[in-house]
């Protein structure tokens, strides 16, 4: 799903196929508790209807006046064996629009959402809001949505003493999840708008997605988890989970990739996998305001949401396009990144007046004249603090500015351009003088599915310097040792962000509210883990589907500290500049499980 290009399809389109498929379709048991009740739904809220009332005429059919306008539509329902919470779904005929509720039957307190298709939305300006968008973008499968909450009123009930709220009772937590149609997929919870899924057991899974997300509180016991694909398929998923049974209920309900149109009740089988912290206070329960609450004040349109739309602000480029933006501007260790501030690590001088050579492993495209093969050999003459030449066998020397950090004793880490390269390439080496180990990542504009943004390889070596006798066979390597493991990342006072390590190849970043230090927007990307020594990495990703720019830094869990470098291009140019950050361990997750392979 990550790397789905999806058909944002036609308004005419989505009608034709919602109408036809506006049924859901239930493979599962019908809720009969629902049948022959008669009863209104008093909701709350700006955008609430005045007039909600249904008429239940059998498993199959209602009745439903909205607004003085009167429908009968066919509807779904589903419950727990208990019978405690209801989940019905129906559509409005004629209309794109629906209503899915969740009704506890014990106290009558309901969660309403109304949802329809299609939005449009800004395209360009910068993430700030500082500068105005150029121009828009419609996207006609995209499930929109408002929630209500509010009671049904039947049998001369009243209203209960306590309604839904919103919640941050689920922030931090992970599950697992096996639904009864065979899908299969991780979620993790480090915002209270927002969660990130990893599908399972899928050509395609693997990869961190993220997607806004509305939690909702119904009792300790049990709670409505919304989640809505925007950026990818548009779909929304509206699951209730119990607790204490760790049991789900749910309806998925939008377009596949297919184009095909999806109104289908589930059930799954939910395990937690582990709980992070979260970092409010400690009495905040995230119950008495709406998340995000500046997209909820007076002025707020019908669904507004938090939704990231990273390609609408940073939009894509040709190949030819992204180096001609590298060759006007390029700010080469001028400043700090987005990711920077004041927690950076300080430069070293350790490499000064240094000459070695790194010796990457042996590569199949450098055939040597005997026919086997030859190593690419890096070497290096460092001037000064800041300045290096270098060269590869038969080259020139080449002088480059660079930046190193001692991440660990005697463990260098520095990075510089390849001046001159067609692709505006950087190198970034993490050196061993300890043990004579190498890991070498290059990186440059273009990838494999992207013309514009970062693609980088990592090579693993030996280092060539006197004294230093490097092993015959032992390498860096990649682990999976941070998998499932989460931590808090502060650059500044001004900067923090989440990290959750949810797979092998990708993680993904969740960005603190202002107003109560809650997790906010969340976003994620492929990468991939080093180890370079005992508790200390190597980790690379790089904001596909986003910014397009790569991240590179070692992490020393020992001093909980990590740096390194942010390189990309953007159509404000090339930068090359260094972040840091210090870290809190979270917690983490028990997933690696999910991972082993045979």
């Amino acid at each position: 799903m990550f790397f789905t290009k999806y058909n944002p399809m036609t308004k005419a389109e989505v009608n034709a196929k919602v109408a036809a498929g506006i049924k859901p379709d239930n493979p599962i048991s019908k809720a009969d508790c629902m049948k022959d009740r008669t009863f209104k739904l008093i909701l709350e809220g700006k955008h609430a209807p005045a007039q909600l009332e249904y008429h239940i005429i059998d498993a199959e059919r209602l009745t439903v006046t909205e607004n003085g306008q009167f429908y009968e539509a066919e509807y779904s329902a589903l419950t727990f064996e208990s019978g405690r919470v209801v989940l019905f779904s129906h559509g409005i005929p004629g209309t794109d629009r629906a209503w899915h509720v969740v009704l506890d039957s014990h106290t009558n307190a309901v969660t309403a959402f109304e949802t329809w298709f299609g939005i449009t939305v800004n395209v360009g300006g910068d993430i700030f809001g500082m500068v105005p968008p150029t121009g828009t973008r419609d996207i006609p499968r995209e499930v929109q949505r408002e929630y209500y909450f509010g009671y049904a009123e039947w049998d001369n009930g009243s209203k209960p003493e306590k309604l839904h709220t919103a919640t941050n009772r689920l922030e931090g937590r992970g599950f697992h999840w096996t639904y009864n149609c065979g899908y299969e997929l991780l979620t993790f919870h480090p915002s209270v708008i927002c969660c990130t899924l990893v599908e399972l057991g899928d050509k395609l899974g693997g990869i961190t997605m993220s997607n806004p997300m509305d939690y909702i509180k119904i009792d300790d016991r049990y709670y409505i988890l919304a989640r809505w694909e925007v950026e990818f398929d548009g779909s929304a998923w509206i699951e209730v989970i119990d607790l204490f049974e760790q049991k789900a209920i749910g309806l998925r309900y939008g377009f596949n990739e297919d184009d095909e149109f999806v109104n289908q009740f589930h059930a799954a089988c939910v395990e937690i996998t582990g709980d992070t912290a979260h970092l409010e206070k400690i009495g905040y329960n995230g119950d008495t305001e709406p998340p995000m609450a500046g997209l909820m004040g007076p002025d707020a349109a019908k669904g507004a949401r938090y939704a990231y739309r990273p390609m609408d602000i940073d939009i894509p480029m040709t190949h030819e396009e992204a180096l001609k933006h590298a060759a006007e501007s390029q700010r080469i260790f001028e400043g700090a990144s987005i990711m920077s501030g004041a927690n950076n690590m300080e430069f070293s001088d350790y490499l000064t007046g240094k000459k070695l050579k790194v010796v990457q492993d042996d590569e199949k495209h450098a055939v040597a004249p005997w026919g086997g093969s030859r190593k690419t050999v890096w070497e290096y003459d460092f001037i000064g603090k800041d300045k290096l030449k270098w060269r590869l066998p038969g080259g020139e020397w080449q002088e480059e500015k660079y930046v190193a950090f001692e991440t660990d004793k005697d463990l260098l880490f520095f990075s510089h351009m390849l001046t001159g390269d067609p692709a505006y390439a950087n190198v970034s080496q993490a050196i061993d003088f300890q043990n004579g180990l190498t890991t070498t990542v290059r990186a440059q504009i273009g990838n494999w599915h992207s013309e514009w943004e970062i693609g980088a390889a990592v090579k693993f070596g030996t280092l060539d310097y006197a004294g230093v006798t490097p092993p015959f066979a032992r390498r860096h390597h990649f682990t999976t040792e941070l998998v499932g493991k989460s931590f808090a990342w502060s650059y500044s006072d001004m900067m923090s962000s989440i990290h959750v390590y949810s797979a092998p190849e990708s993680y993904s970043w969740t960005i603190f509210q202002d107003n109560n230090n809650s997790g906010g927007a969340t976003w994620s990307s492929p990468g991939f883990y080093v180890k370079l020594r005992e508790n200390v990495y190597m980790f690379q990703w790089v904001e596909e589907n986003c910014n397009g720019s790569q991240g590179l830094v070692i992490f020393n869990k020992k001093i909980m500290h990590d740096g390194g470098f942010f390189y990309g291009v953007g159509h404000n140019g090339l930068q090359l500049n260094i972040t840091g950050a210090f870290a809190r361990e979270l917690g983490a997750f028990d997933i690696k499980k999910y991972f082993l392979e045979g």
